[in-house]
């Protein structure tokens, strides 16, 4: 009897070993019964990162206790509703997906503050001039103050009393040096040794500082482009070699492009400056207002009037309808007054990520590349790019005015310029 019954319990220890073992296994490999599928698979995970860190993580209304950055394991497939928060900052939230066997990133996050501090720096201006560097701005007071604010330093300070009214027209790449006009004449303005230099041009159509600091590239409408040099004395300036009309140009890099006219039609051409060679053309365009983001070998970003157009060698352009675009790193964000875009030049797609009622008079990138500026009725907002379930966006200001925004270079202050006040918030 008592071997019968071993033999029974030895055969049961067997059975439960053989059951059991390969459920233990699945287990601390991650699979589990999903009760809403109603069957077994492979847990995901969600990994979720904040700025700034250490932000609470609620999922489905239950706090995790890890704290961003962390990965939350262990979580079965299925839609989650997502909450970060701090305190003293506006909350993120979204409904994110989990898959089986996957990790759903939440990665850039940004937390802005609830309380965004405002600091006063100076009177203000309609009317500014940003550097090349996008780190400082300058602008004329109603006392004719040439004002520069530094906007990594954070401040703003006099660099000059004028006694006439002049118009900013380009600052250098060094920043040394500012070019300013009064009545058709030009002047050099040396911001250290604070002395005033008129230059030997004549009622230029447009002038602008070239990519190094010894010369000045200008043009008369329909005639040819010249080009400055700085430093030298003789008073005769150099035409650029190149037998064409000229309507606009820009500069980029080692390329001009330029807007060109037979008298018929218009034409666009990007020339390399180092031998004047014609690289690339688009023919039959309209007249129009030329601004250039970007040139090299192989692709040219520019607006021409209301098109925005990426021109790729040997290949017809792309003419996406704008008001106002901004680029950061490979994407261009886009507006045509009611509609917000994102458009990638280099893998050729876009996205819709914001529709408006009211007319969007401006746009631009924050530092991170996950959110954007934005301004629309009677507000001004930042919106993040994902467009996982809803967009999360805060308002900054209210009644926006003719205006300059301007990021520093880690995105935790936003510098605005009214013609009121020259003044900048606190934002992270």
């Amino acid at each position: 009897m008592n071997k019968t019954l071993n033999r029974f319990t030895y055969s049961i220890y067997i059975l439960l070993f053989i059951i059991i073992t390969p459920i233990l296994i699945f287990y601390a490999l991650g699979y589990r019964y999903n009760w809403t599928n109603h069957n077994i698979e492979k847990n995901g995970a969600l990994y979720v990162k904040s700025y700034p860190r250490s932000a609470e993580i609620y999922v489905d209304n239950k706090k995790i206790k890890q704290k961003t950055p962390t990965q939350i394991v262990e979580i079965s497939s299925g839609k989650y509703d997502v909450l970060v928060k701090k305190d003293k900052y506006v909350s993120w939230t979204k409904k994110l997906e989990v898959y089986s066997g996957e990790t759903t990133f939440a990665e850039d996050i940004v937390l802005f503050l609830a309380d965004r501090e405002k600091t006063y720096l100076s009177s203000g201006s309609s009317v500014w001039l940003v550097n090349k560097q996008q780190n400082q701005y300058s602008f004329f007071d109603s006392e004719n103050n040439l004002n520069i604010t530094d906007i990594e330093q954070e401040k703003s300070q006099v660099a000059f009393k004028f006694t006439d009214k002049y118009q900013l027209v380009d600052w250098s790449p060094n920043n040394q040096e500012i070019l300013l006009s009064i009545k058709n004449v030009y002047y050099l303005f040396n911001l250290d040794q604070k002395n005033l230099r008129q230059l030997n041009i004549l009622a230029p159509d447009k002038i602008i500082w070239d990519n190094n600091d010894a010369g000045l590239i200008w043009y008369q409408k329909n005639k040819k482009i010249y080009r400055h040099y700085i430093n030298q004395l003789d008073s005769n300036d150099r035409a650029i070699s190149i037998d064409l009309s000229f309507v606009d140009f820009d500069v980029v890099g080692d390329y001009l492009l330029s807007l060109t006219t037979d008298h018929k039609t218009f034409q666009f051409q990007k020339i390399k400056k180092s031998d004047f060679s014609i690289v690339d053309k688009i023919e039959n365009l309209n007249e129009g207002a030329l601004k250039a983001w970007q040139a090299d070998d192989k692709l040219s970003i520019f607006a021409l009037g209301a098109g925005l157009y990426i021109k790729k060698v040997d290949t017809n352009p792309t003419v996406i309808p704008h008001t106002v675009a901004d680029i950061h790193d490979d994407r261009i964000l886009f507006t045509n007054g009611y509609e917000t875009s994102v458009y990638n030049f280099k893998e050729d797609w876009s996205t819709l990520i914001d529709r408006s009622t009211k007319i969007v008079t401006d746009a631009l990138w924050h530092p991170n590349g996950s959110y954007f500026l934005s301004e629309s009725n009677d507000q001004t907002f930042i919106t993040e790019v994902d467009g996982r379930d809803k967009r999360n966006t805060i308002s900054i200001l209210d009644n926006p005015l003719k205006k300059l925004y301007l990021f520093n270079n880690k995105g935790d202050k936003l510098f605005i310029l009214t013609p009121e006040e020259n003044f900048y918030l606190t934002i992270q």
